[in-house]
């Protein structure tokens, strides 16, 4: 399990073209985001930044972290990512593909995103997966309610979870997502929120109106 863990964490940097060419059929509504692995070799650093700065400069707004997959340790190893994404553009988004800390993947913490969020106050930070499940959903929300640069993302959530998080952090910071095609066929995803006892201006504000006006000012 060590060695596998090891091989998934060694650093290198995924092609992106599938993105470009996708977004490129919609550019109005496709917002291209760059998974980076920021667990770099010191020889390799230079390279690896070149090649996100190039995609910011195809029209790349964000970063998405996996914090699972390359045993990421936050705030310490997104330090220099975070930086260096402000510098070029503060509007940037930063995605983190939140996990629980668990025997296999090492998983971050609500504290470790506090600490991030009060570093960098003006960083907006989504925590991708946000209603895990119930008792996620609750550390979730009491631990980072006070932080109003993050945003909540609903993918692979259960539905009790999304709710608990709307009671806590209210509708208008939770972002729907789909993680598709990756994990649940859409409409699964949309029922989710659609099935939730709250009332239908709320549900569009999830569904839509948040997303577009945290997009906004990239436009």
């Amino acid at each position: 399990m060590l060695e596998f863990r090891k091989s998934l964490a060694m650093g290198g940097q995924l092609d992106h073209q599938d993105i470009i060419d996708i977004a490129k059929k919609a550019p109005e509504r496709f917002y291209k985001v760059f998974w980076f692995n920021p667990k770099i070799r010191p020889e390799e650093e230079e390279t690896d930044y070149k090649i996100l700065e190039d995609h910011f400069k195809k029209g790349f707004c964000g970063v998405k972290i996996h914090s699972g997959i390359h045993s990421i340790k936050i705030p310490k190893d997104v330090i220099k990512l975070v930086s260096f994404m402000q510098e070029y553009d503060r509007d940037f988004i930063f995605y983190i593909h939140s996990t629980p800390k668990t025997p296999f993947f090492s998983g971050i913490s609500t504290r470790d995103m506090a600490k991030l969020a009060k570093q960098f106050p003006n960083l907006r930070i989504i925590v991708g997966h946000a209603g895990f499940c119930m008792e996620y959903a609750i550390d979730v929300g009491i631990s980072l309610k006070q932080y109003k640069n993050i945003f909540f993302e609903t993918s692979c959530s259960v539905s009790f979870a999304i709710l608990s998080l709307i009671r806590t952090v209210g509708h208008k910071r939770l972002l729907f997502g789909s993680d598709a095609p990756i994990t649940s066929p859409i409409q699964i995803e949309i029922d989710k929120i659609l099935t939730l006892p709250i009332p239908k201006e709320e549900m569009q504000d999830i569904l839509y109106n948040n997303t577009e006006n945290l997009l906004e000012k990239i436009k």
